[in-house]
């Protein structure tokens, strides 16, 4: 059970080992203290965007509407706000929970405090106190760190971008604030060797994340959900929960780790969790504009050649019934479409494969098709539709409400014909960040949990669907949001994060030495904030990236040929799925002038099913050099990994003694643990 206690002015919370402190009189949390860390603060404020405007004034007001579906809301502050919620008081519950409760411009907010697995966690409930409706856009959660003089802050984006670790100390209440590029749960905070961490999570919305500086000195920790609601007079709603962990000297990830598992939020083991995966389509690929023109039939001779490079998993882009606008455009998504070949051609396509040893991945895409199509006419009862009752459209389609239990059922059912009738193994899930916002939602759901809500919900649908055809399933939705509630239906977690790492660092003209070191310590932060056991898609390119967004090319076109074969090694050694996207391995497949690289593919694979996997843990090493190095080690199975990230030799000390060089090359000195690596060489080794 939590207790309140009072002292003059202030009153206390204290359950388990956190201790709050609150003004007596306007309610403000002033801190939170574990042993000897203590979270300082000037009070967390929750804001909500409610007709044209913020209440308290805190942000400038944006509407939400016209976002599309991998846009965050824009968090610009205002001067600090221009308004006070009134105090009302506090109470604690039968379970132990602090309410305190605000009255502001018609609303009731209560803030609820509750301390579960040594981390506070905040929930607002807010209800409609007027006597008209109110339209909702958006709830801010607003919650500074007081910074003392003495003491230099740094706080970062674990496994978000930008990747940067940023210093309290080089902001000015001037400067915009520092927002992550992908929907963010956490941010790390550091002072001195005191460690504290301050969580988002929203199962229904997705949400934005930004830092900046005030005026008094403090640092705000900002997050505002994407909530677009109207509330009828007496109605309230809950959104998204904000968690405070003073971890202080203990492990902050392990922290994270501890409270995502806690919620559930930790991935499937029944699935398929290694291998090397294969991004393509028959008619080839997509910056070659489709040329290829053959059916699934004669696409089947390349599977051999396939499994031969060390390809595991075949992931054919969508090759369902679609008009000449795009193969992303189907109309009908229980059709194959006659181009291809027939059903017994996608049949003989999976047994082909699987006599291989081989996984078959369908590519879906949930988000509906164009209002005209036959299905878009049949079923206009699952599209979102704006106020105004008209259909929403992203791509020239409808945006169909993932969220909507009968559009669930209706994909449920396509993933078990189709693995009755092509026994397929898996699915990559297209747009699975979820849809527009829905103004006419099903019973139980809000207009915006079309968005997350869906994706999520519509990732658990196929993953389901597969599971119970006997399918040991092999899901990867596109998601690019490392968001922890996705974790339990997703198998490999499709890392566009670290994709676009690497094109930050490419495009920030650095020293390879402080390239390699960023990434290094990227890559560490990603894979310990993250569910334990998460496996991560690793990919230098997808069909999108080499046609038209980010780098609009080819790896080995962005990085150059070497260097691409080094990040290649670098992202097939980590922890992970690697992925190729048809011909990564020989240009011409393309239809390009560029690199064969079939055979060096063949060893790198080969070397990473005989050596590594994701049985290995990992453990990355600081060099000082250019080369990312990392040790992995599986029982008494230990193995180091370097990758020299500079066109110039480098030099770096090894884990342990070398032992064996098994894959690469390298020159080790007389001490057995002196290495040296040609410029963007490798060396995969045994140690003792």
């Amino acid at each position: 059970m939590g207790t309140a206690g009072s002292a003059t002015g202030e009153f206390i919370y204290a359950k388990e080992e956190l201790e709050c402190r609150f003004d007596a009189y306007s309610g403000r949390l002033l801190s939170v203290r574990r042993g000897e860390t203590t979270f300082a603060t000037s009070g967390l404020v929750v804001d909500v965007g409610v007709d044209g405007r913020y209440a308290l004034g805190t942000l400038e007001y944006r509407p939400l509407d016209g976002l599309h579906t991998w846009e965050l809301p824009l968090i610009v502050p205002n001067g600090g706000g221009s308004a006070n919620a009134r105090f009302l008081g506090h109470s604690l519950d039968g379970d132990g929970r602090l309410h305190l409760n605000y009255a502001f411009d018609g609303l009731l907010l209560s803030v609820e405090y509750a301390v579960r697995a040594g981390t506070l966690c905040i929930e607002a409930d807010i209800r409609n106190a007027a006597s008209s409706r109110r339209l909702v856009e958006g709830v801010a959660f607003l919650l500074p760190q007081a910074l003392p003089n003495e003491a230099s802050l740094r706080f970062e984006f674990p496994g978000n971008v930008p990747h940067g670790v940023y210093s309290a100390d080089e902001l000015r209440a001037s400067d915009a604030p520092i927002a992550t590029g992908l929907v963010n749960p956490v941010i790390h905070a550091a002072m001195g060797d005191l460690s504290f961490n301050v969580l988002f999570v929203d199962e229904e919305e997705k949400w934005a994340t930004a830092v900046y500086r005030a005026a008094e000195p403090s640092l705000v920790y900002a997050n505002v959900a994407a909530v677009e609601c109207f509330l009828e007079p007496g109605e309230s709603f809950r959104c998204g929960t904000l968690y405070v962990q003073p971890v202080g000297r203990l492990s902050p990830s392990e922290a994270v780790r501890a409270l995502y598992a806690s919620r559930g939020w930790t991935p499937p083991t029944d699935g398929v969790r290694d291998g090397v995966l294969y991004s393509c389509h028959p008619y080839g690929t997509m910056d070659s504009g489709f040329q290829d023109r053959r059916t699934i039939s004669e696409f089947a001779d390349a599977l051999p050649g396939l499994k031969a490079i060390g390809v595991d998993h075949v992931w054919v882009l969508p090759i369902f019934e679609h008009l000449d606008r795009g193969v992303y455009h189907p109309t009908d998504q229980a059709i194959i479409d006659p181009r291809y070949g027939t059903d017994d051609d996608v049949a003989a396509f999976s047994r082909t494969a699987h006599e291989l040893g081989m996984t078959l991945l369908f590519d879906y895409v949930p988000h509906g098709p164009e209002p005209e199509d036959p299905l878009g006419v049949k079923l206009r009862q699952w599209a979102a539709v704006d106020r105004g009752g008209q259909p929403v459209i992203e791509w020239n389609c409808l945006s169909f409400d993932m969220a909507n239990p009968d559009y669930q059922a209706y994909f449920r059912a396509l993933v078990h014909d189709h693995v009755d009738r092509f026994d397929i193994d898996g699915s990559r899930i297209d747009c699975a960040m979820g849809g527009l916002t829905n103004w006419k939602p099903a019973p139980g759901n809000r207009p915006s949990s079309s968005n997350l809500k869906g994706g999520v919900a519509i990732s658990r649908t196929i993953r389901e669907a597969l599971a119970e055809k006997g399918k040991k399933p092999l899901v990867t939705p596109e998601n690019f949001n490392p968001v922890p509630v996705y974790a339990p239906y997703t198998d490999a977690f499709y890392d566009m994060a670290l994709y676009r790492v690497l094109f930050e660092l490419e495009n920030a003209g650095l020293e390879p030495a402080e390239y390699a070191a960023r990434l290094t310590h990227w890559l560490e932060t990603e894979l310990r904030f993250t569910p334990e056991g998460y496996i991560k898609l690793r990919f230098l390119g997808n069909h999108d990236t080499v046609s038209w967004v980010w780098q609009k090319r080819r790896a080995t076109e962005a990085y150059g040929v070497e260097k691409a074969k080094a990040l290649w090694v670098l992202i097939s050694s980590i922890d992970g799925m690697p992925m190729l996207y048809q011909g990564d391995e020989d240009a011409s497949i393309y239809r390009r002038t560029g690199p064969d690289l079939r055979s060096f593919f063949t060893s790198l694979f080969e070397a990473r099913k005989t050596w590594l996997g994701n049985e290995y843990d990992i453990r990355y090493q600081k060099t000082d050099s250019p080369i990312v190095a990392f040790a992995r080690t599986n029982g008494t199975r230990r193995r180091w990994v370097a990758v020299n990230l500079s066109p110039e030799p480098a030099s770096c000390t090894a884990a342990a003694v070398v032992r064996d060089v098994l894959y690469g090359a390298c020159d080790v000195g007389g001490d057995g643990r002196s290495v040296s690596l040609q410029g963007y060489g490798y060396v995969l080794a045994a140690t003792e």
